[in-house]
C-alpha cells in the first residue's frame, strides 16, 4: 500500500482551502441577493444626481436624443449604478451595475431608445462613455 506523497495532500488542502474561500466570497459578496439589491445591507445608500443637458455638454458629442436628463448615481458606493433620468420620468440604464438594478429600480436597461447616432457614420452610436465617467464622480 502507498503512502499519499506530500504533493498529493498540498494540493488536496489548496483545493478545500480555495473552496472554502470561494464559498465565502460567494455568500458575502457575489452571489447576495437581496429584496433591493440596489440598497446595501448596512443601509448607506448613495443616491446623488445632476443636471446634464446638450447646450452645456462639453465632453464630446451629446449622446443622447433628449435634450437634456438628470444624471443619477444609486446603490453602494463601491458598485454604484448610474443612470439617466428624461424629462418624462423614464430612467434608463448607464453602467452594468445600473443594468443589475434595472427591475427592481424601475429603469430600463437598454439605451437604445434614447442613444444618438453619430450623423456623419450612420449605425454608429455617440460615445456614451464620458458621460458614464462624469456620472461616476457623482457617487
Amino acid at each position: 500500500m502507498r503512502k499519499p506523497g506530500y504533493r498529493r495532500i498540498a494540493r488536496d488542502v489548496l483545493a478545500v482551502c480555495v473552496g472554502f474561500g470561494l464559498g465565502i466570497w460567494y455568500s458575502t459578496v457575489g452571489g447576495f441577493v437581496v429584496e433591493n439589491a440596489y440598497e446595501p445591507a448596512d443601509g448607506q445608500r448613495t443616491e446623488r444626481s445632476n443636471m446634464v443637458s446638450a447646450a452645456t455638454w462639453t465632453d464630446g458629442q451629446w449622446p443622447f436624443t433628449i435634450e437634456s436628463g438628470e444624471l443619477t448615481c444609486v446603490g453602494p458606493a463601491d458598485d454604484p449604478g448610474v443612470l439617466i433620468v428624461a424629462g418624462d420620468g423614464d430612467m434608463f440604464a448607464l453602467n452594468p451595475a445600473a443594468i443589475r438594478m434595472a427591475d427592481q429600480i424601475g429603469a430600463k436597461p437598454d439605451l437604445e431608445p434614447i442613444w444618438r447616432e453619430v450623423p456623419e457614420f450612420p449605425g454608429v452610436k455617440v460615445n456614451v462613455s464620458p458621460m458614464i465617467l462624469y456620472a461616476l464622480t457623482l457617487c
